[in-house]
């Protein structure tokens, strides 16, 4: 069997990354994010995580681009949302049952609910601005700017 590797630059992890700590469901906080930041995150794609033992979990991104300012912006979820189910486990002690089973994307910040990412031309200028537009948002717990190449799951933030 053939090995694949990818191969990654520092240029793919150009970009800002925003940790959100929020108790609100995903649906809510893109509301809120819209009406702060006067943009329309919408719902672009489900991204595919597999496991070593077959599991294919999936996470909602949310995806704007502002073509004015050149700037694009992407909301993903920490953890995901959606367990594909395993068509063998006929045989299982808990077939029939579900069972909420989820993975962290980022697994070293637990702790972290959702993330910003921000990609564009100009995006370490706008960046405090839409820091200080998302601290205003009343159910966002905490703000955290996340430097991904000291991550050692930044592969699962290209896409």
């Amino acid at each position: 069997m053939a090995k694949h590797v990818l191969h990654s630059s520092d240029d793919d992890f150009d970009f800002v990354l925003i940790g959100i700590t929020c108790p609100e469901n995903q649906y809510r906080l893109v509301s809120e994010i819209n009406d702060s930041l006067g943009i329309t995150l919408f719902l672009s794609d489900y991204l595919p995580f597999n496991l070593k033992d077959g599991k294919i979990f999936q996470f909602s991104l949310y995806r704007f681009l502002d073509e004015e300012l050149r700037l694009e912006y992407f909301f993903i979820p920490n953890t995901s949302n959606y367990n594909e189910p395993n068509p063998n486990s006929a045989d299982d002690l808990f077939a029939g049952i579900d069972i909420d089973e989820s993975v962290k994307l980022v697994k070293e910040l637990p702790k972290t609910d959702y993330f910003l990412i921000l990609k564009g031309e100009d995006l370490h200028n706008v960046r405090f601005k839409i820091l200080e537009c998302l601290k205003g948002i009343a159910d966002i717990v905490q703000l955290q700017g996340i430097e991904p190449n000291e991550l050692q799951s930044k592969r699962n933030l290209i896409f």
